[in-house]
């Protein structure tokens, strides 16, 4: 198996549960090293569950979630960022009283050490201009689309060989949507496994190698988004079909 086909991220079997409700159940799934992957599906389909179970946020029922060949099912999320894995939330959740500045220092202080953390910072002004030209101001006072430049930068701080992200386009303009998903295919670009939860199937289908359809939280439908956009069930669920 070369190395772009060996699973980066794998996911065997998972059921996440919140009380009696199984929000994911028996998932599997497969993110190859320098793919983008996405999962798709209706509101209460179990996607944000498995992403904040992969980064640790939620600990799982049973299953397991091996990255780059070690389990990690469990592990605290500090743990699984040092491993290589960040997430970029639904939301973006910056710091919003805080600057640009402070949100990329407390995000990278954890992370980096002290001597290269500066210039990891310059890296990602480097990436996103605009974060550098407003790095006094306080976060709450971006855009949309500034704020999601500001959770992009704060998760690749990091240095993560998957990054996940839920939901990027959420509450964005169509222009600013396209803003974001060209950042998403330069990142790829640069080397960065992803796997995409995104409420705009069609575009998430534009941009991934491989799809996977939740329902309920189980996979009903698995496979290349060109097979996936004529399927007549994903056409008129998602597509307008």
């Amino acid at each position: 198996m070369s190395t772009a086909e060996r699973p980066l991220l794998e996911v065997r079997d998972l059921v996440v549960s919140y009380g009696h409700v199984e929000a994911v159940r028996g998932v599997s799934l497969s993110v190859p090293e320098g793919r983008i992957v996405t999962l798709i599906g209706p509101n209460g389909a179990g996607k944000t569950s498995i992403l904040s179970t992969l980064c640790g946020l939620v600990a799982p029922q049973r299953g397991s979630v091996w990255l780059d060949g070690r389990e990690i099912a469990g592990w605290p999320p500090h743990r699984i960022v040092a491993a290589g894995m960040s997430l970029v939330p639904e939301g973006r959740a910056v710091l919003g009283r805080m600057t640009v500045e402070e949100n990329l220092i407390l995000a990278g202080e954890l992370k980096q050490p002290a001597a290269a953390l500066r210039p990891a910072i310059e890296r990602q002004y480097a990436q996103f201009p605009v974060l550098g030209e407003r790095r006094d101001h306080p976060a709450g006072s971006l855009s949309g689309g500034q704020q999601q430049m500001l959770a992009f930068a704060r998760a690749l701080l990091a240095r993560p060989r998957v990054l996940l992200l839920d939901e990027p386009s959420m509450g964005l303009s169509p222009i600013l949507v396209k803003q974001v998903f060209e950042t998403i295919a330069a990142i790829h670009r640069a080397g960065t496994t992803i796997l995409l939860v995104e409420q705009n199937v069609r575009l998430a289908l534009s941009i991934a190698d491989d799809a996977y359809v939740l329902e309920r939280g189980q996979v009903v439908l698995h496979g290349p988004p060109g097979a996936l956009t004529v399927d007549e069930r994903v056409k008129a669920a998602y597509l307008g079909g």
